[in-house]
């Protein structure tokens, strides 16, 4: 269910304006500045690589099944657009209040989700076993990272398990009475701890009657929950905070996009930068549109007029419409898609909604 209602969702918000292909490099969380742009542009920031072990062949499946079952009406003059049919959007209505969207920080969490939940499932086995003195058990994950990292904070926790399992179980058990009875049951279901070992996906699958998609998505959307929860009060989760601690950037922009804005702001110009790091142009281009996407003040104006801004959003206001090619056409010449693409990065809704 959840897996339909976030595609059913995708597309309602792209409003036949970009292709199914464009969800699934979304889902998958594709570094690239089109995907990135998009989940902004048409508020799908919550859905940005949540499903990063998707496959292709399982998302054209599921297109096809809501296809075939009326939910989706494809395009005949475009090939991969769909819009919702009316039975699609009486479903969406009919179940929001079970459809755990509002679960998902994907454009926050998809980096640090994973590895988070990891450390706490690997650092509740390992302290459950050691308590009870065995300390030979097969590790629920062989990912090194997280390893290491729950070896070196046991350091700190020796001869206070007892303690600090209380502290985790009150921490946990808060955040899932926040949960419906089900959804805390099958996070719970996941943990591995002494003589217990936690179901697999296909497990869980198989206990709860879910979808493999369901289950995967539940459990990352309740991860979600879990780190925003914790972030917003640190102080009531100190043990949750503290396995999340350092996993917290100080940006969401990537490297490369960093390293072009620190050039950027010593003066140097676009092709001077181009030339520095040996890439295109079209590349700096893309560094700066991403920058401009988290940069609240980030100085637009020295790319693109006052006047050449006011001009592309007449054309989006216009048309309605983020499609660049539309909005390209209907404004002068000497506008360049850049200049575009860097007017819709800092103005992320559309005009006249």
């Amino acid at each position: 269910m959840i897996f339909k209602a976030i595609i059913l969702t995708c597309f309602s918000n792209l409003e036949g304006e970009r292709t199914a292909s464009n969800i699934y490099h979304l889902l998958k969380g594709k570094k690239s500045i089109q995907t990135l742009q998009d989940a902004h542009l048409y508020q799908l920031e919550r859905f940005y690589g949540i499903y990063s072990n998707l496959t292709k062949q399982g998302f054209n499946r599921r297109i096809s099944k809501l296809e075939d079952s009326g939910y989706l009406l494809s395009d005949e003059n475009q090939e991969g657009i769909y819009r919702l049919a009316e039975s699609a959007v009486s479903w969406l209505t009919e179940h929001e209040q079970q459809l755990k969207i509002e679960y998902f920080h994907g454009l926050q969490y998809n980096e640090i989700a994973a590895v988070f939940h990891l450390r706490m499932l690997l650092l509740i086995q390992s302290l459950t076993n050691v308590r009870m003195k065995h300390y030979h058990f097969i590790p629920v994950t062989d990912n090194h990272s997280a390893e290491q990292w729950v070896k070196q904070s046991y350091r700190k926790m020796r001869t206070k398990e007892a303690a600090i399992l209380q502290q985790l179980h009150k921490e946990i058990y808060s955040i899932l009475l926040q949960l419906p009875d089900e959804d805390a049951s099958v996070f719970v279901d996941r943990m591995t701890g002494y003589r217990k070992y936690g179901l697999s996906i296909g497990q869980l699958s198989e206990k709860y009657c879910m979808e493999v998609d369901h289950v995967h998505l539940l459990l990352t959307g309740i991860v979600h929950k879990m780190i925003a929860t914790v972030i917003e009060d640190k102080k009531a989760f100190p043990l949750l905070a503290y396995i999340l601690k350092d996993l917290m950037g100080s940006g969401q922009i990537t490297h490369s996009a960093h390293k072009t804005y620190q050039l950027l702001s010593n003066n140097y110009t676009i092709d001077q930068i181009a030339a520095m790091r040996n890439l295109k142009t079209n590349t700096i281009h893309d560094h700066i549109v991403e920058v401009a996407l988290y940069e609240s003040d980030f100085p637009v104006l020295k790319y693109v007029t006052a006047e050449e801004t006011d001009e592309i959003l007449s054309a989006v206001n216009q048309y309605k419409s983020f499609r660049l090619k539309d909005i390209k056409h209907a404004v002068s010449d000497h506008i360049s898609y850049f200049q575009i693409r860097l007017v819709l990065a800092v103005n992320k809704e559309k005009q006249g909604d």
